[in-house]
């Protein structure tokens, strides 16, 4: 039979018609910073005075606040008001919280417009950000961004052959078989290198950087693991499920992701079936996605919850779905994804009190919008949140007014993301640091020492957070990386950011040479799409193992290493002069005392103001 093919996409629309203590260096060849330093931290003064006043007007005026309501008219310019002292007094820090880091050109901006207007256009969603053309012409030329239609069964057909192969006794060598999985491994680490290499391009130039940041909390808090087919996959998950809902209803993203083949795949429901229920993925989805541990689920809902998903799943075999004819109105797909009602326990079922109606899809839409709308899902993502771009202990109150407004937009995460950003809490905590986990502290590194340079080769940057124990799409367990502050300070995390921050402090070249051969490889043919009988010409096993030996055939010939540029000159960046007033005396005696250049970029970059915004 065909299979009934749904054009509208399942997402988001209805599926129905302390380091510098111990620091050496030496003397500082020019200090033009002084005299400066001191007319700022006579501005700073004025304007801590100003942020203190408006701090505590924000705050009388949230108190007052009736329970559950909008914001006043006055409630909101106090906030504003505060919230823009604080960030005149903090740029870098601001800059810091709500994004990958400051620039000079996201310093002048804010300058020029104000927290509150600034702010504004972070919260508006861009589908398609403004890049350099250098960066846009990267990324296009990236073949992880292919469909997936076309990017992931090629791969599943090769690994089928070569175990074909191995299985029929087929005239082929141990050496042959091991030649051609290790080339279909190579182009699956290839393709999940690129799509790291997506995201950092983007963090570090992407004008939207609230919306960039946003996107990797999401990823991290639906977290998959690149392992198998999901790494080559990992472009498609960022930037096509959860980057364009970011900012969006959390319905949204949290259905987007349950019919994404990534999730679907990495927590087995994928094989979960009617009479073959596999709970791994409606535990994880109410204990860390949506409720919480404490959410007032029970295990019986979890069982009720994975009954209702069976028959959600993957295809990678690209032959049509067979079911009875009484069933073929409830079949659907969508790209790889796919709803088998062969699958499916129509059994009534009771999840968190609620009888589901109706059959198959119907189910998942009810479930999907149950889970979105519970107080504990509200409460439980909004404290997360809160963690990550305030405090490691977010005040109550703040959590309770992201609450509030939860409820009132029904889950609209723009809305929840600037009762939290305007709110007094966030203002006064811009002078509270934060350790930066080794995401942020890689990238706003390289946002505030390269002034816009263009990064031509991002395995540098993906071996720093390898090293600093938080590798893009490498969280195995479903739990995400940790959130607070207090799991990235430890000595060896210490060591190992020093020794980061010399890298880049020196300029690190490697970033703006050639990427690795194995990323410029351009395959003149799909071995798994090749003709033929494993071993013999034109073979799947014999193209890849020829694709092996000569390193991948390529179009391109490699570029030339760019020019050896000296160390960028932090010490007059516009970042560090705008953060110049937040730095403690013992970083600025560390910075005096040396003049050589890579030095003194080390010391900024690895002292604990820079550690923490």
């Amino acid at each position: 039979m065909r299979l009934r093919r749904d054009t509208r996409s399942p997402i988001g629309t209805p599926l129905r018609p302390g380091l510098n203590a111990g620091l050496s260096g030496i003397q500082l060849m020019n200090k033009p910073f002084i005299p400066a330093q001191r007319i700022a931290r006579r501005a700073g003064a004025l304007w801590a005075l100003a942020a203190a006043g408006a701090l505590a007007l924000a705050g009388c005026a949230a108190q007052a606040a009736p329970l559950g309501s909008a914001p006043s008219v006055t409630s909101a310019r106090h906030e504003a008001a505060a919230l823009n002292a604080a960030a005149r007094l903090h740029p870098v820090a601001f800059l810091d919280r709500i994004g990958w880091g400051a620039s000079a050109a996201q310093l002048q901006e804010l300058s020029r417009v104000g927290a509150t207007r600034f702010l504004d256009e972070e919260l508006r969603p861009d589908p398609d950000p403004v890049l350099p053309p250098e960066v846009r012409q990267q990324i296009a030329a990236l073949q992880c961004t292919q469909p997936l239609s076309q990017l992931i069964p090629p791969l599943v057909r090769q690994m089928k052959a070569i175990q074909q192969a191995r299985r029929g006794g087929q005239a082929i060598s141990a050496q042959q078989a091991q030649a051609a999985l290790q080339a279909l491994n190579q182009r699956k680490n290839q393709l999940t290198q690129e799509a790291m290499t997506q995201q950092l391009l983007l963090a570090v130039y992407a004008p939207n950087q609230l919306q960039q940041r946003l996107t990797w909390f999401w990823l991290n808090h639906f977290n998959v693991f690149r392992g198998g087919n999901i790494g080559p996959m990992m472009a498609d998950y960022t930037q096509h499920v959860i980057a364009p809902r970011a900012l969006g209803p959390f319905r949204d993203l949290l259905q987007a992701t349950m019919f994404s083949p990534q999730m679907l795949l990495y927590l087995n429901n994928a094989q979960n079936a009617r009479g073959h229920v596999n709970e791994n993925y409606a535990r994880e989805v109410m204990e860390l996605h949506t409720l919480g541990v404490g959410g007032g689920y029970t295990q019986t809902d979890v069982t009720n919850l994975a009954r209702a998903l069976t028959g959600l799943g993957v295809d990678l075999s690209e032959r049509p779905v067979r079911v009875r004819p009484a069933l073929r109105g409830e079949l659907w797909q969508h790209g790889l994804v796919v709803f088998n009602p062969a699958r499916h326990d129509p059994d009534p079922k009771v999840v968190l009190g609620h009888v589901l109606q109706g059959r198959g899809l119907e189910e998942i839409e009810q479930v999907i919008t149950l889970l979105a709308d519970d107080p504990a899902t509200a409460r439980h993502v909004s404290l997360e949140l809160a963690q990550y771009f305030v405090a490691d202990h977010p005040d109550p109150a703040m959590v309770n007014a992201m609450v509030q407004t939860w409820t009132r937009t029904r889950g609209n995460m723009g809305a929840v993301l600037r009762t939290m950003l305007t709110s007094p809490q966030f203002a006064a905590s811009l002078s509270a640091p934060q350790f930066k986990d080794p995401m942020r502290y890689v990238v706003s590194a390289a946002r505030a020492s390269f002034n816009g340079r263009i990064i031509t080769n991002t395995q540098p940057l993906i071996g720093m957070l390898y090293r600093l124990g938080e590798p893009l799409y490498g969280r195995q367990t479903p739990d995400g990386y940790a959130l607070s502050g207090g799991a990235w300070d430890s000595p060896g995390q210490l060591t190992t950011r020093f020794e980061v921050a010399q890298q880049i402090g020196a300029g690190a070249p490697a970033l703006f040479g050639p990427p690795p051969p194995f990323l410029r490889t351009r395959l003149v043919v799909d071995p798994a799409d090749a003709a033929g009988t494993m071993g013999e010409p034109g073979s799947a096993m014999t193209a890849a193992g020829a694709m092996l030996a000569q390193g991948g055939a390529t179009r391109d010939v490699p570029p030339k290493l760019p020019p050896r540029r000296p160390p960028p000159d932090l010490a007059r960046s516009t970042v560090f002069l705008a953060a110049e007033t937040d730095l403690g005396r013992a970083t600025l005696q560390a910075l005096a005392q040396t003049d050589q250049r890579m030095r003194w970029n080390a010391l900024w970059l690895s002292s604990p103001e820079f550690m923490n915004d």
